[in-house]
């Protein structure tokens, strides 16, 4: 691994987004996590006697602009994005003097079809939260 001194860090210009095989041109947020429930288990005293491991969980969200939502909601079916099966959104970081580096998250579905405008907004962003069945992470 090569140290980052005085070099060049991951920056939002260096992420795209792929999804439905297009890179999104409108997208100004992607969050996403992975997480395991760990607890530890009691027996005799107050002391831990194991460990427990259950289910991974994954959440996540994009924020992207009402029309770029928009355009999504035309086509899919119904016109609603709910009923879109599964599909696959990458994730990608690459550029000049950065490493490239891929997450994929696996069979995503919409959880929300949300709209919020306020009065004097400017533009309208549009956060739809997301279910997702894996990620894998650092695909090079």
């Amino acid at each position: 691994m090569i140290p980052l001194i005085n070099g060049i860090n991951y920056s939002w210009g260096n992420v795209s987004l792929v999804l439905f095989g297009v890179p999104v041109v409108g997208i100004t947020k992607i969050s996403y996590s992975a997480k395991q429930k760990k607890e530890n288990n009691y027996g005799a005293g107050a002391q831990p006697v194991s460990r427990g491991y259950g289910n991974y969980e994954y959440e996540g969200s994009i924020e992207l602009y009402a029309d770029e939502w928009k355009r999504i909601i035309s086509s899919s079916p119904l016109n609603d994005p709910m009923s879109i099966p599964p599909f696959d959104i990458q994730v990608v970081f690459s550029g000049n003097s950065v490493l490239f580096n891929k997450d994929v998250l696996r069979a995503v579905e919409f959880l929300e079809n949300p709209l919020t405008v306020n009065q004097g907004d400017t533009k309208i962003m549009v956060t739809v939260p997301l279910i997702i069945g894996l990620i894998d992470f650092n695909k090079a």
